[in-house]
């Protein structure tokens, strides 16, 4: 019996058609093992990863292994092989050391070489290096009592805030508990101004109830007892935050700011002060706008002069969605400025003051920084990925793995040269593609070399060395499209300004653009999309037409484009400044 089980044992060992069987039945045994163990886990386990991923290996080997051990020919090779298991199995593990070893080396290499070169040209790939210099706190516009209540300390361990209740304060609010309803502003991009009867009308209404802790029901805006004109009665109602404007004037007399954001973390950093932004220019923009109506011309460009230092005041942070937030708060912001001119309210001290608030506005150079900025977002996810695989995805990308074991140890077994190579591929795409599309120089963005870079980056390979390129970058690119909107609506707001004080000064519009420098404006901008001057033409009503040729890069005659819901669409027709054919008092 012992010979008998001595001879099945050396069997099993040396002929290849026995080992091979009894390897695939072992790790079948193996797999429906940690098959069960898996579906009781509810998070991603290395180890059980691991041996899952071995034990498949192993069944796929030796399924294919006993199927050629069949085959005459090619069983004394097999047999050979098991009798120099040991060696074999030493090479195996020695050739996989040496690819890991050299696909390191490589990575790192080349990753490092990348980027002592661009640091060398003042290059910077660290999120934290781009991150404006600190600011005394008495210089400091968020150092102001008006923003206190948003202090916060964010460590790897949680957010510790100074008021645990900073998210009941509001700045401003120009909708109130009922904001869904609210009616809508006036849009400049349209020529609609805003329908202040329609806001008297939001105000008075039963949209401004609220109930309050006692359970009895008030007014969330105050209201006159009887209604009064449209601009008082806004007003007057946006006069519940007058305490607060008071507090953003002496705020916006400190000449720097530099919010207290965590750069080192990331893309987990906090940024509550972005949304208060957004809301401090809709109610600014509302307030100038019913000033204007009631004759206040002093209150209205106040009002539009603490909307252009709240813009300023993020300029310098080197995230993406903050200066999405800026060209939100210009577009907003820019609708008092154009109600103004429509109305010809504006006198010559009052437009050579906003035009030069607007020239200091620069959305191509700030194009550069939000997406060097981005470029660092996306390398320090890279590197956070690295080091916390699955669990990094997840919460970087918002994704599930729960469970996944086999995939938590396949990316473990990513080489960490390849994260490098990503990183590479990352940065010189954003050197060949992203940066160059704005041309700060020229002064130029082309909506054809844009989607000639996005195409280019679509047509990728999609290998090992490229696959976070190609998920991080197309987002990044189209992001040019509202740098270009934002800058066209500067551009064309100064030459408003100045064909506005042409008009006081001449009694009507200029022929040309031409007349206007160096007199009225230093020097005429071009139009960001071609290089070529700005369309501009004189209407018969005594208007003017004033435009971009916009991304379709077609001279569409100053007509808009317009989605199907009647909203504007930048992607087509002409980027416009005109004014209504009948303008005059609407307050």
């Amino acid at each position: 019996m012992n010979e008998k089980l001595k001879g099945i044992l050396h069997t099993g060992w040396t002929e290849p058609r026995h080992f091979f069987f009894w390897l695939a039945l072992f790790s079948a045994a193996g797999l429906s093992v940690s098959a069960t163990r898996i579906m009781a886990l509810k998070q991603p386990n290395l180890p059980m990863g691991l041996f899952t991923l071995i034990c498949g290996l192993c069944l796929l080997t030796s399924l294919t292994a006993f199927a050629l051990a069949w085959l005459p020919p090619l069983r004394r090779p097999l047999s050979l092989l098991l009798g120099k298991r040991f060696l074999v199995l030493g090479c195996v593990v020695t050739l996989i050391a040496l690819f890991y070893a050299i696909e390191d080396w490589r990575g790192r290499s080349a990753w490092q070489h990348f980027k002592r070169a661009g640091e060398a040209q003042g290059e910077r790939f660290d999120l934290a290096s781009l991150a404006p210099a600190p600011v005394p706190d008495d210089q400091n516009f968020f150092e102001a009592p008006l923003w206190n209540f948003l202090h916060f300390t964010q460590t790897p361990h949680g957010v510790v805030w100074s008021d645990t209740n900073w998210g009941d304060h509001v700045v401003f609010d120009a909708f109130g508990p009922h904001g869904n309803n609210s009616p809508r502003p006036g849009n400049w991009t349209k020529a609609q101004p805003a329908d202040l009867g329609a806001w008297q009308a939001f105000y008075r209404g039963t949209n401004n109830l609220f109930r309050v802790t006692d359970g009895s029901v008030t007014n969330y805006f105050p209201v006159a007892a009887q209604p009064q004109s449209p601009a008082a009665d806004v007003l007057l109602a946006l006069s519940r935050f007058d305490a607060t404007r008071q507090l953003l004037i002496a705020a916006a007399a400190r000449p720097k700011a530099r919010f207290w954001i965590n750069y080192d973390a990331g893309p987990a950093m906090m940024l509550p002060h972005l949304a208060r932004m957004k809301a401090s220019v809709q109610y600014l923009a509302l307030h100038a706008d019913a000033a204007l109506r009631a004759g206040d011309k002093e209150t209205a460009l106040e009002d539009l002069k603490l909307m252009f230092r709240l813009i300023d005041s993020i300029r310098g942070e080197p995230i993406l969605i903050s200066h999405l937030v800026r060209i939100a708060g210009c577009t907003i912001g820019l609708e008092p400025l154009w109600e103004g001119l429509a109305d010809r309210q504006w006198r010559e001290t009052d437009l050579r003051s906003l035009e030069s608030e607007l020239a200091k506005l620069d959305f191509l150079a700030d194009y550069h920084l939000a997406l060097e900025g981005e470029q660092g977002c996306n390398l320090w996810e890279l590197d956070y990925v690295r080091k916390n695989g699955l669990e990094g995805m997840d919460q970087v990308f918002g994704q599930s793995h729960e469970g996944a074991d086999l995939g938590f140890a396949l990316f473990r077994l990513i080489p960490g040269g390849w994260f490098d190579q990503n990183k590479l591929s990352v940065c010189r795409t954003y050197r060949d593609f992203i940066l160059p599309e704005a041309d700060t120089e020229r002064r130029v963005i082309s909506p054809s070399l844009v989607r000639r870079c996005v195409a280019a980056q679509e047509a990728m390979s999609l290998g090992p060395y490229d696959v976070f390129a190609k998920r991080y970058l197309p987002a990044d690119a189209n992001a040019l499209r509202r740098f270009a909107w934002a800058q066209a609506a500067v551009d064309q707001a100064r030459v408003a300004c100045a064909l506005e004080q042409y008009r006081l000064a001449n009694g009507q519009f200029p022929a040309t653009l031409e007349e206007l420098a160096p007199q009225f404006i230093s020097k005429l901008p071009n139009d960001v999309i071609n290089g070529q001057p700005l369309k501009y033409r004189r209407t018969e009503d005594g208007q003017f037409v004033l435009y971009s040729v916009g991304w379709n890069e077609t001279d569409d005659g100053g007509k808009i484009g317009l989605t199907k819901n009647g909203y504007l669409d930048q992607n087509q027709g002409d980027w416009v400044w005109h004014y209504p054919a009948k303008t005059g008092s609407k307050g």
